[in-house]
């Protein structure tokens, strides 16, 4: 009866190892930056600097880098852009055909396709800037529903910005519904990386990006 009580400790201690080791294995993450568990992507349809429709469904089967910008940035904008061109050349078999980059406006008031054509030049970039349309009406009302197609993609991503006056602190939050021209943005800056079937995996902050390390997780997704 003892060696049937011993053996049964054993069993059962083995057994628990096992689901422990089964529970720590799954959660192991899989990505040097902040691994994101398969988050379903708007595929959403914008304006590019050519004043073209783009739809996010185009990139499906690639993996896809997108960061949240705007062409009047002065500081972190052009840092991360930098980045990024850097990153593209990591890739000279891969990007543009396996790999894409996007920018995405969080000033779409300001950012037309003109804008955004001239920003591109300036930074000598190759990727799509995209934004919206939401031109004030004659009354310089903006109308909620165009808005609200840029605010879902910033909602997608948890990206959160603030509008404030040019001669106010960013404390001074502004509508967007009726939005002041003469005006600066405070926004988050991570970069978000899709896998091949649009799902986001990958976020980086501004602030923690390891250029060899974000390498890295594109190669993974590179190769699923």
């Amino acid at each position: 009866m003892k060696h049937k009580k011993y053996f049964s400790i054993l069993l059962i201690s083995i057994l628990m190892s096992g689901c422990f080791q089964g529970a720590i294995e799954e959660d192991v993450d899989v990505f040097y930056g902040i691994d994101i568990d398969n988050k379903e992507v708007p595929i959403f349809t914008l304006i590019t600097e050519n004043n073209s429709e783009f739809n996010l469904s185009e990139y499906e089967g690639k993996v896809v880098v997108i960061s949240f910008l705007f062409t009047r940035c002065p500081d972190v904008c052009p840092v991360v852009v930098q980045s990024l061109k850097w990153l593209s050349e990591q890739f000279p078999n891969e990007y543009k055909s396996e790999l894409e980059i996007l920018a995405v406006t969080v000033d779409p008031w300001l950012d037309t396709p003109e804008s955004m054509k001239q920003w591109k030049e300036n930074m000598s970039v190759d990727w799509h800037f995209l934004s919206w349309d939401v031109d004030p009406d004659n009354d310089g009302e903006f109308n909620p529903e165009e808005i609200a197609v840029m605010e879902e993609i910033w909602g997608a991503f948890g990206v959160g910005l603030q509008t404030y006056k040019a001669n106010e602190t960013s404390s001074a939050e502004t509508s967007g519904r009726h939005h002041p021209y003469e005006y600066f943005i405070d926004h988050t800056t991570s970069t978000f990386i899709l896998d091949k079937n649009l799902k986001q995996r990958v976020e980086w902050m501004d602030l923690d990006w390891v250029p060899e390390l974000v390498v890295e997780d594109v190669k993974i997704l590179l190769a699923e």
